[in-house]
């Protein structure tokens, strides 16, 4: 089967649904639905580790006079965590 679609890059919900088009053959060929979105998936023990890595870069963080606290510095590490488990 072959498939054309055309996105409207002025419609907002078409590249949406776009989307979900495309994840849902990919998903078919691809069952553990590694692909590139916002959505990452994964279970208890990979979410303990990176409770635990993102601690010790708080720590490390804190020892260099950094605020671990902020939303900026969860923001950075998140977005690196997620980054690696989309493999980006």
């Amino acid at each position: 089967m072959k498939m054309t679609i055309v996105i409207d890059t002025d419609d907002e919900q078409g590249i949406r649904d776009s989307f979900k088009i495309v994840s849902h053959f990919y998903k078919r060929i691809d069952p553990r639905g590694h692909y590139t979105s916002t959505e990452v998936k994964y279970t208890k023990i990979p979410f303990i580790k990176m409770i635990r890595a993102f601690a010790k870069e708080a720590k490390s963080a804190e020892e260099h006079g950094e605020d671990s606290t902020s939303l900026r510095f969860a923001k950075q590490w998140a977005d690196k965590a997620f980054g690696e488990l989309r493999g980006l």
